[in-house]
Order: C-alpha cells, then structure tokens, then sequence
C-alpha cells in the first residue's frame, strides 16, 4: 500500500467513525479521560520526592483516604444517576438549568450537616482505632479539618460532569482532572516549605475549586443551561434523592465486599493479603481503562434515545453492546490468560519477591480473569438500570450478592486457598449478571405492558 492509499483508507475511517457518535465518543472520552487522569497520578510522586516519608505524611495520606472514601459514596453515583434525568427533563423541555442548581444547593446542605457531624465524632473514634501517638492524631484530625469541603466540593463537581455527559459535552469532564492536578501540584510546591504537609490539603483544595469553576465556566460559555440557584425541594427533586441513595447504599455494600474479601485473605496466614491485593490491581487496570468511555457515553446516548423512543429501542441497544463488547472482552481476556506470566513477572519481579509468591499472584490474577466479561457485560447493565431509575434493584444485587461472596470465599478459600477468593469474585459477577439483566428484562416488559 503506497501513501496515497493509506491516506484514503485513514480518511474513510476516519469518516466512517464520525457517522457512529456512540464509537466516536467512546474512542475520544476514553483517550481524553486517560490523559486527564495520568496527570493526577504523577501528584503521590512529587509528593513522595518533596516530602519523603514522614508521621506528617503519614498523616496526610490517612486522612486524605478517610475524605476520598467518604466522597466516594456519593460522587460517582451522582454523576451518572443525574444523567437520565437530564434527558428527561430535556425531552419534557422543562428547565434544566433549575433542576440542576437545586440538586447542587440541596446536597450541599445534607453534605455540610453529613460532613459537620463526621468531623465531631472522628476523633475519639481514631483514638481507639488507630495507633498514632496524640501528636499525629491531632494533625490527622486538623487536616480532616481542612480537606472536608473536598466531600461537597467533589460531590459539586460530579454533578457538574454529569449534567455535561448528559449533553454529550463528554471532553470538559474527562479531561478536568488534569487542570486541577497541575493547580494541585504548582500550590504544593509554592507553599511546601512554608506549610509543610499543610501545603498538600491547600494544593488539593484549590485544585478542586479550579476544576469546579472551569466546569461551570464550560456550561456557561457552551450555553447549555443558565443554573439557578434555589433550596426548594420539590418532587422532581425527591424522587432523585430517592433514586441516588439506593445506588449509594449500593456503592457502600460494594466496598465491604472488597473489606471482607481481604479480611477473609488475613486468615490464610501472612503475605495473603497481600497477594490478593497486588493480582486485584492487575486485575481492575484493564477493566478500569475498558469502561473509563464507554461506560459514560452510553449512559448519555442511550438516555437521550430512551425518552425519545421508548423502551424497544434501548433493549436494542443493550443487546447490540452487549455483543460487540463482550466479544471484544473475550480477546482480552484471552490474550491476558496467555502472557499473564511475562506480565506479572515484568510488574512484580523484583525485590522481595519469591517465585513462589509471583506464581500465586499470576494464579490468583487469572482466576480473576476468568470472571472480567460478567463484569464488564454486569456494568453495562447497570447503565441500563439507571436509565430506567431502576436503582433498587442495584442496591438488593448488591446486597444479596455480599452475602454469597462471604458464603463462597468460605468454601472456596478451603480448596483453593487464596485463589478461592478471586474465584468466588468470578462466581459473584456471574451471578450478578444473571440477577442484573434478567431484572432488566422484567423492567422493560413492565413499562411495555403498562404503554
């Protein structure tokens, strides 16, 4: 193939993408998003080189991870669950820029009074479980102190990016993290030798007020919608608040499943937990960068297409995802299978570790493996059920499916020692799949009985 062949082929690729916007926006979302989060990974790097490894940093990190698990509840399911409200406000052509700001000044009050109540009872809480002497426990409960508007403030802009993913404005959102890990990293290094760990609080708080506004000033100069600002809680925005804390008692059973699952590894004896750990991590990077598009921009394309069409069209759309995507997953799946010794080998092999611990890693990761098309064909259903505001049924998924992790863990753990864990995660997505679409499926007939 000369140049001028391969120009002509490139451009009729090229034109053949922009005529699919899902594939477009997914391809785009996914590169943006990676750029904006690769930005924030170099921040705990800088950290380490200026301020090393000290009880202040020690401190730092601890609360730091207690304000990101605290956020994390709400903010993700904040910034999806939003979505098919949009679009459904849209539909209606009712205003979105009132429904948006109520969401903002509502949610900030119930997370300054959640916040104001966390930070009166945290302290005599860490003294009995946490071991820092009284000097690091005071710094711990100062820079809580200073980080806890990050919880509203994150939470803030959640629902900022989401009412931008709802209008296919999916750039702004994907590529914001980057601005405020550069702000973050310029305050810390301004400000290090004067405040010490003090400067890293100031960084992380500044750079997320820079993302906030820069996320507002994108609405404002795309036009979108003029926010008004309003406390009144009206039905709309009840059922919303309704909808959301499902999902969050959710988002909350998901995370003790990942507690019991390593509090289960303890009783294998030492280094287990560590195992588990380090095979989970090589387990969630190509989940994590398979979903990082795809995941946001069929929430928003098929909300769109579900108020607009109906229910047939999004089980069309479900099936037609699920096809191409789960296929594209088993390639995966199969050629990390295939080279997952080189790879743990290239990750881990170095140091400390043993042979005999690299192989139980790449052991437990494949076992894992086995169970990463239920889990990414799982997340697309779970979009769906967001569309639907189905998210009770998310929340008893969730809920069920903590008790049989406990149950196969148990049994699994005996046979296969630490893999019996990965596996029972295998079995849980499977489940969970089965569960997920199945309730789908009854949803859409529901609405197509009641039509």
């Amino acid at each position: 193939m000369n140049s001028k062949q391969l120009v002509l082929s490139l451009n009729g690729l090229w034109n053949k993408l922009h005529r699919r916007p899902l594939v477009w926006d997914t391809i785009t979302t996914t590169s943006w998003s990676t750029l904006g989060k690769a930005v924030g990974f170099l921040v705990p790097f800088f950290i380490a080189a200026w301020f090393g490894i000290t009880s202040e940093t020690d401190a730092f990190f601890f609360a730091y991870g207690l304000i990101l698990f605290l956020s994390g509840i709400f903010a993700p399911v904040v910034e999806s669950v939003i979505v098919p409200y949009i679009a459904d406000e849209r539909a209606k052509n009712e205003d979105v820029g009132a429904f948006v700001g109520r969401i903002l000044c509502v949610s900030g009050v119930y997370l300054l009074i959640f916040t104001g109540i966390i930070l009166l009872i945290i302290k005599p809480i860490l003294s009995v479980i946490t071991r820092f002497d009284s000097q690091t426990l005071n710094l711990v409960y100062y820079l809580l102190i200073e980080t806890a508007p990050l919880i509203i403030l994150l939470v803030g802009n959640s629902i900022i990016a989401g009412a931008l993913n709802a209008y296919k404005k999916f750039i702004f959102p994907a590529i914001s993290p980057a601005f405020r890990a550069i702000v973050n990293l310029s305050i810390i290094f301004i400000f290090k030798d004067i405040f010490g760990v003090h400067a890293i609080a100031l960084g992380y708080m500044v750079g997320e007020i820079v993302r906030l506004a820069f996320l507002l000033a994108v609405i404002q100069r795309v036009r979108l919608f003029k926010l008004h600002i309003s406390f009144q809680l009206n039905p709309k925005l009840r059922e919303f608040l309704k909808t959301a804390s499902y999902q969050i008692i959710g988002m909350v059973l998901v995370g003790l499943s990942l507690i019991v699952d390593k509090t289960m590894a303890s009783w294998l004896g030492i280094g287990n937990v560590s195992v588990l750990h380090y095979a989970s991590i090589l387990y969630m990077i190509p989940i994590t960068f398979m979903t990082t598009g795809i995941m946001v921009t069929i929430l928003s394309h098929w909300s769109g297409k579900y108020y607009e069409e109906g229910p047939k069209k999004l089980k069309e759309d479900v099936k037609k995802t699920v096809k191409v995507v789960g296929f594209i997953t088993l390639l995966i799946m199969i050629g990390l299978i295939l080279i997952h010794k080189p790879i743990v080998q290239l990750a881990f092999g170095r140091g400390t570790f043993t042979r005999v611990r690299l192989h139980e890693i790449g052991w437990v990761w494949v076992c894992y493996l086995f169970g990463i098309i239920p889990y990414i064909i799982k997340a697309i259903f779970v979009r769906a059920h967001l569309i639907l505001k189905n998210t009770k049924v998310l929340m008893q998924c969730a809920l069920y499916m903590n008790i049989l992790n406990m149950l196969f863990n148990y049994i699994l753990m005996k046979v296969f020692m630490i893999a019996g864990i990965a596996l029972a995660t295998t079995l849980i997505n499977v489940l969970s799949l089965f569960y997920l679409s199945n309730a789908f499926y009854r949803k859409l007939e529901k609405k197509r009985n009641k039509n």
